[in-house]
């Protein structure tokens, strides 16, 4: 009797810590409505149901996705794997029907109510490397490729298996297939892991290392049996209080944001001595006028600097930047040491939630890749590659302005582009003062302006504003695209600095 009772606790802990990874986006982030454990709505994927503030974007398929409903199938044993033939199979998920035929019962349910849903399995088994299928899963989806073969292929007699089992038609399967997800190969340890950076930028409870379970996996199931399955912002916000599970922030430091645009992860308000929020200037990335960025912008950024809820706190004060890079550029260019403030940029990660990068005392050399092309020299384009390389989207842009007329130096650093190119704050640092070192030596004399184009951590943003302050007389930002909302070019001027006509 014990390994099943053991078997179905740890489904019952896989299930708790999908549940706690997205409730805590309530409070760590812009964009969920609501979150539920054991959902009544529909059947199969009701283990977890997260529903969104504005539909959200399916970057697989560009798609815009209300809800969103997930089905927790976790194997006590390690090392197994999906096939196709396993969604075929009613005994893999012990149950009358099979997996793929739940899934579309719940699919024909849910799309007469809305179009615009996903269908999540999660799983810590993997998809068999072997199973025709996995060649054509990309992203958690079973991508369009599959479709394609002829009826002859073997995509084609697997089709030809799911529209059969499924009694619909080819072109049905597809649109079906279309709404489901597999994030497949996370084990409790993984989900835990996962939790625990979460944990530390929502300001809650660590996971205890010492001890033999996670207060968490219980929480969810009391809650559930008081009737308490379903919350969103407030209620959740209110649990928390009632649990004391909120950690409070140390009186020997203060903490800051600027705001400007939904964010996907941030800090909790009630950890912010003091808040400056921009977000009714934009209309998502976009500001309602362009004049914002020249004139409304930097004055309230400057003012909130120099007010005295700002000037007053408790030293060193963390920055959080919720913001466009520009901004968090702007920041670092205005807080000069005439301000009088230990200011510290604060970075989310992945890994630890959020690190503290302190100037550090000692530099480095040889950190960045440069090369240059030629052009005219009284303006130059300046493009930074960290976390993702630009040239791809900013090529275009500058051949649609005429700046491509100009002489262009594109740096990345030499450790390689992407989201670990930075280590840590002190690495962050040397790669802006060094970068200064750099442009001083490159630049041309007859340089007045330089076209700024950079992508990486926003942190990484404010220190290139405060170690690029004077390498030239002035810099013109632009901002991306991310999604390309726009329609045209995928970059767009914001602000230019120095900014004038700014306070004492």
């Amino acid at each position: 009797m014990g390994r099943p009772i053991a078997a179905i606790r740890q489904g019952h802990e896989y299930q708790a810590r999908i549940f706690w990874l997205h409730l805590l986006k309530l409070r760590t982030g812009d964009f969920v409505e609501s979150v539920c454990l054991e959902s009544d709505k529909v059947s199969f994927v009701d283990d977890v149901v997260v529903t969104y503030r504005e539909p959200i974007c399916d970057k697989a398929t560009g798609k815009r996705i209300s809800c969103d409903y997930y089905q927790c199938k976790y194997h006590v044993t390690q090392g197994g794997a999906f096939t196709y033939e396993k969604l075929l199979d009613p005994s893999f998920i012990s149950c009358e029907e099979s997996m793929l035929k739940r899934l579309n019962n719940a699919y024909v349910q849910l799309i007469n109510e809305s179009k615009t849903f996903r269908l999540y399995v999660v799983s810590n088994w993997i998809w068999d490397p072997a199973d025709v299928l996995a060649r054509h899963l990309s992203e958690e989806r079973i991508r369009d490729t599959f479709y394609k073969g002829s009826s002859r292929t073997k995509e084609g007699m697997i089709r030809s298996k799911f529209a059969e089992h499924l009694s619909i038609t080819e072109t049905e399967l597809k649109r079906f297939l279309n709404t489901v997800r597999f994030q497949l190969g996370k084990n409790l340890t993984d989900l835990a892991k996962e939790l625990e950076p979460y944990l530390k930028l929502a300001g809650l409870k660590p996971i205890d290392p010492l001890a033999t379970t996670i207060i968490y996996d219980d929480l969810a199931w009391e809650l559930f049996s008081q009737g308490r399955n379903r919350f969103d912002r407030d209620s959740f916000n209110d649990m928390l209080k009632e649990e004391k599970l909120i950690v409070p922030p140390r009186p020997n430091y203060s903490e800051i944001s600027i705001r400007s645009c939904p964010q996907g992860a941030r800090r909790p308000r009630e950890f912010q001595a003091a808040h400056l929020d921009l977000s009714e200037l934009f209309d998502g990335r976009f500001p309602h006028s362009k004049s914002y960025w020249r004139e409304e912008i930097p004055k309230l950024v400057d003012a909130f600097f120099r007010s005295d809820n700002v000037k007053n706190l408790p030293q060193p004060v963390y920055i959080f930047f919720d913001c466009h890079l520009s901004i968090a550029f702007l920041a670092g260019n205005l807080l000069n040491p005439k301000f009088g403030l230990q200011i510290i940029p604060a970075q989310k990660t992945t890994m630890s939630g959020y690190e503290f990068w302190p100037e550090p005392s000692t530099g480095n050399s040889g950190l960045w890749n440069i090369n240059i092309y030629g052009g005219v020299n009284t303006e130059v384009v300046v493009s930074i590659s960290v976390t993702n390389p630009i040239k791809n989207h900013l090529l275009p842009f500058l051949k649609s302005t005429g700046l491509e007329r100009l002489l262009r130096i594109d740096l990345s650093p030499v450790n390689g582009i992407g989201p670990k190119a930075i280590f840590d704050g002190t690495h962050a640092w040397q790669l802006g003062c060094e970068l200064q070192t750099l442009l001083r030596s490159n630049l041309p004399s007859k340089c007045h302006k330089l076209h700024f184009f950079f992508s990486g951590p926003v942190a990484l943003a404010y220190i290139l504003g405060n170690t690029l302050r004077y390498v030239t007389k002035t810099i013109q930002l632009y901002e991306h695209d991310f999604e390309g909302l726009s329609g045209g070019p995928r970059y767009y001027p914001s602000m230019q600095l120095p900014i004038i006509n700014l306070g004492g």
